[in-house]
């Protein structure tokens, strides 16, 4: 499709001819694009921890994929599935559509839905499948994961370059061009430094000049959920600093500052206002993340303070799962639409797009803060969210939102290939993110789940299992295995819902204050231990303050609901908690009469296809 006058007036948001696409790039491009992705310097610098100099402070810092691994337990049971479900997907079936816009033989069927030509966003998420691909390679050493990756990247370049516009169908371009050339970049990202692909390197610069012209050349902000184009201009920054740190080109790093939602997002959030009611939900959270890399790049306090306080404003917001609502968009609460929304069929978080946004957010918080609150944020919605999701069947079909009213179900979206389709493999791809951090000093030990973690440090070379069945269970056992000097910290979060936590090392045992971290400092020797009890007290939360009696049921960080719910149960009281009993044999199950009926309360994560009821009256 021809570039239009009003495309080429965008050629350059500053004037210059520096956006225009140049044959020579296409050429160079071209002819790397036969070349299979090998693991390159750049790789191992980047699977050891290695970083551009940053200018934001960090309390603790993420350690890199490869360097965590999952053992067994719920989460890493469906790390294993979304891995296999993705590295199944068929090479042909999800490059077709761009091989029909570049004109080159596209075998294999079609997608369907939203990612075929005429669909509502035409390939948006081949970047995301790239990504979460890269990432679980990185995590898993799965070679298999980085084959993929070339050579969809391969796939992916070779139609890129040919076709003259870069956008696989016309819904892309017209309503969405900055968001589907931000999941190109992300799968470039990630195949370059995780997966060792140098080609995805050159074809960054590439797919932005050539996607530019179709860009708003100034940051603009979406109202609400309806009314195209959305754009989404200010989700881009996050990866334009990494692009800019990748090819050492500062017109990216430029290009990421003028793209920042300063003046309606980060500035008033600064300064602690809350502007959250009426804006999208998901994308003004994910473009919390190109605020956390602004502070990292710029250095600037104004970014840290926004996400501090965007978390204070989205706190009442939550469902007892950790996810926003109702549906895509932020409410006012003093009007009591979240409580409404069980009512009107909106009682529903966006997910898993709105996880991955949640969890980028607490990540980012950690590292910046090293405060626990943002751990036991990060796990609830972890839990209750991403973990909960349907898994996905082989056409398509994938979860989209989770449904909190007394009728609730885990469909499919109604459309197949949705952007939460992408998110979900990122998402689960990153779990291994989300365990352990650590500062030169300390491990700082932020979930609880079976794994080890190896820790690099000048000190010597640490490697730490646990062992738990935690949520199922109460106790977790941290064993060194490799103590390196033995000249370290470790910090145990303990969650703000514990009572009678308690942690024993090598046997002798203390209290453990919740909310706070509980830290153990001393010189380890190989075969020392940690015990965490961790008691995981039933309790309830309240949908809003102005329905205070209207509550959902919580197990610790863990989100219970009522399945098989009956016609009317809304309206009926239910004694939270303390008409509960445990089901015999059932570690993780309840249930209470309520009017001569049985009704059984599971974790929410627990969940296939029954039917559920989230909230109770409790009085």
């Amino acid at each position: 499709m021809p570039i239009t006058e009003q495309a080429k007036q965008r050629m350059d948001m500053n004037g210059s001819d520096s956006a225009v696409f140049s044959r020579r790039a296409m050429l160079h491009c071209a002819a790397c694009a036969g070349a299979a992705g090998t693991l390159p310097a750049a790789f191992a610098a980047h699977a050891a921890g290695a970083a551009p100099a940053l200018a934001g402070k960090e309390a603790v810092h993420e350690f890199p994929y490869g360097a965590v691994r999952l053992t067994g337990g719920r989460i890493k049971r469906q790390y294993d599935q979304v891995h296999a479900h993705y590295l199944a997907l068929d090479n042909d079936r999800v490059l077709k559509v761009f091989r029909e816009n570049a004109g080159l033989p596209a075998p294999g069927p079609n997608m369907g839905g939203w990612y075929d030509q005429d669909g509502f966003v035409p390939g948006l998420t081949l970047g995301q499948y790239i990504s979460g691909l890269a990432r679980l390679g990185a995590a898993t050493g799965d070679k298999a994961a980085h084959a993929k990756v070339a050579a969809l990247v391969d796939g992916f370049g070779k139609a890129f370059v040919r076709a003259s516009n870069p956008y696989a169908g016309p819904k892309a371009q017209a309503q969405w061009a900055a968001y589907v050339m931000d999941k190109y970049v992300v799968g470039m990202i990630d195949a370059y430094r995780l997966s060792g692909v140098e080609q995805a390197k050159t074809l960054l610069p590439i797919i932005i000049e050539k996607c530019r012209p179709y860009i708003s050349p100034v940051s603009r902000d979406r109202i609400g959920k309806v009314n195209p184009p959305y754009d989404e201009t200010y989700i881009m920054s996050e990866n334009l600093f990494h692009v800019a740190d990748i090819t050492g080109d500062d017109k990216y790093r430029q290009m990421a500052i003028h793209y920042l939602l300063d003046k309606e997002w980060f500035d008033p959030l600064a300064a602690g206002q809350d502007v959250l009611p009426e804006k999208h939900a998901y994308s003004h959270t994910i473009a919390l993340s190109s605020g956390a890399q602004a502070y990292l790049h710029l250095g600037d306090a104004k970014y840290r303070k926004a996400l501090e306080n965007a978390w204070k404003f989205m706190e009442p917001q939550r469902f007892a799962s950790g996810g926003w609502g109702p549906e895509e968009q932020f409410v006012h609460l003093h009007q009591g639409k979240l409580a409404a929304s069980l009512q009107s069929s909106k009682a529903h978080f966006e997910t898993p797009c709105g996880a991955f946004a949640d969890l980028k957010l607490a990540r980012y918080l950690i590292r910046f803060t090293g405060e626990p609150v943002y751990g036991d944020g990060l796990e609830r919605t972890l839990y209750n969210t991403m973990l909960a999701s349907r898994m996905p069947d082989s056409d398509g079909g994938y979860p989209y939102y989770s449904d909190y009213g007394s009728k609730g179900e885990k469909r499919y979206y109604h459309q197949k290939w949705p952007c939460c389709s992408g998110t979900l493999v990122q998402g689960v791809a990153d779990y291994v993110l989300n365990l352990y951090f650590h500062d030169d000093d300390a491990l700082l030990v932020n979930m609880y789940a079976p794994s080890e973690v190896k820790w690099d440090r000048p000190g010597g070379a640490v490697e730490v299992v646990q062992e738990t069945d935690y949520p199922a269970a109460d106790k977790v056992r941290l064993t060194v295995r490799k103590p390196g000097n033995g000249r370290f910290a470790m910090k145990l979060r303990i969650p703000a819902w514990s009572k009678g936590a308690t942690i024993a090392v090598n046997g002798k045992a203390r209290p453990a204050t919740p909310g706070q971290l509980a830290i153990v400092d001393r010189v380890w020797k190989a075969g020392d231990t940690i015990d965490l009890v961790l008691p995981q007290p039933l309790r309830t939360l309240a949908i809003d303050d102005q329905n205070p009696n209207l509550q959902a049921l919580m197990r610790g960080a863990v989100m219970y609901v009522g399945i098989n719910p009956w016609e009317g149960i809304e309206n009926q009281v239910v004694a939270l908690p303390r008409a509960l009993q445990s089901m015999p044999g059932q570690p993780e199950a309840y249930r209470t009469s309520v009017d001569g009926r049985d009704l059984v309360f599971v974790p929410y994560h627990a969940v296939d296809t029954e039917r559920t009821a989230t909230y109770f009256k409790t009085a």
